[in-house]
């Protein structure tokens, strides 16, 4: 679970911080205070995580020009994404394997680049204390603290150990800073999904493709999988109380039923049932449309995930974000999910985190 994001001169975001609890967060605020840059920011690390570089088009977002989320585009500015997770038992499981025995507390991971002159900067914290800080800084590539010395190897993958690779024998605080990183990159595999505000664009483009590596418990970033995902939940025993599940709680959209097959080889497409007739899916209202990966998500994301939804909002008037934000609390109570949400809606819901966000 992620407790903790800390954003700078990432888009529009000067220095901002935030605190996150389990089941639902929403963060809200006006235009332009930074709601959907700090859940990008977030998901940029996450989508990195392991790689020997930041994956700027990915599968969870798609940035295309690393200039273009610098604030202001000034290439001078240092860009910061620090993030703090609670250890879990997944990541504990791993903590042991390399012999670090923490049952319990917090990693604070830490990324930082400008780009102008290429400097890079990382920082592991296990329970708030410091165990090392490193980059490449003016050229070379330093250990920075506890003590300085080289590296060898230029520290540019992302929350991963290698990136921690000294020229001699590692001093003790590195070689806990690898094995936290080695258990926080392997603990966090397969729990951590976005959803952005482009969910909407998808329908038209992607409806009639099939795809041959889907992902086990993904919609995507883009929700391009949720029709795919959709063909396989109702033809899967197993999951037959799920989907009754996804009926009942898209039922308050006034969605009688929802199906989805082969049209053609190779052609694949889904329908809904509304007002007594069928239609084609991307041809539903944008509350439906908005929706319905979000709750597909929801039903196939494992036991203690954390879930990211940019714009739950999107489509939804005030009594049909407090149906789905209910439906959305139920989950992340039922299976230990995290979610977190952006809104322009101020959600009317007892269970959540209500998170403000003022023009930064």
């Amino acid at each position: 679970m992620i407790t903790k994001a800390c954003v700078s001169n990432f888009k529009a975001i000067r220095d901002v911080c935030v605190e996150f609890g389990d089941g639902l967060n929403v963060l809200v605020g006006p235009p332009s205070s930074g709601k959907s840059s700090i859940l990008e920011a977030v998901s940029l690390i996450m989508q990195s995580r392991g790689e020997d570089a930041l994956i700027i088009e990915g599968r969870l977002l798609m940035i295309h020009d690393i200039v273009d989320v610098i604030r202001n585009m000034d290439t001078s500015n240092r860009v910061a994404v620090s993030l703090r997770f609670s250890v879990d038992k997944h990541i504990v499981e791993f903590l042991r394997d390399t012999g670090v025995n923490v049952d319990s507390g917090s990693i604070t991971y830490s990324y930082s680049f400008t780009h102008s002159t290429g400097d890079v900067e990382q920082g592991v914290w296990l329970n708030d204390k410091l165990l090392v800080s490193f980059g490449r800084l003016g050229g070379r590539n330093l250990i920075l603290k506890p003590e300085p010395g080289d590296l060898c190897i230029t520290p540019y993958h992302v929350m991963h150990e290698d990136a921690l690779e000294t020229c001699g024998e590692a001093p003790d605080e590195v070689k806990v800073a690898r094995a936290v990183l080695f258990s926080l990159r392997q603990g966090l595999r397969d729990r951590f999904f976005f959803i952005g505000e482009n969910r909407l664009a998808w329908w038209k483009r992607t409806f009639e493709t099939t795809v041959d590596l889907l992902p086990d418990y993904s919609v995507g970033g883009d929700a391009q999988y949720t029709v795919h995902q959709l063909s396989r939940m109702l033809t899967v025993p197993s999951y037959r109380e799920q989907v009754k599940e996804l009926l009942s709680e898209m039922g308050a959209l006034g969605v009688e039923d929802l199906t989805a097959g082969f049209i053609a080889p190779n052609r694949l497409m889904g329908f809904i049932k509304a007002r007594g007739s069928w239609g084609v899916l991307y041809n539903a209202g944008l509350g439906v449309r908005s929706t319905l990966p979000l709750i597909v998500q929801l039903v196939l994301a494992p036991e203690d995930s954390t879930i990211i939804i940019d714009g739950v909002d999107i489509g939804l008037d005030e009594q049909s974000l407090g149906s789905v934000l209910s439906a959305v609390g139920r989950y992340a109570r039922g299976k230990g999910l995290q979610v977190i949400a952006s809104s322009r809606l101020r959600p009317r819901v007892s269970d959540a985190r209500v998170i403000e966000l003022a023009v930064n």
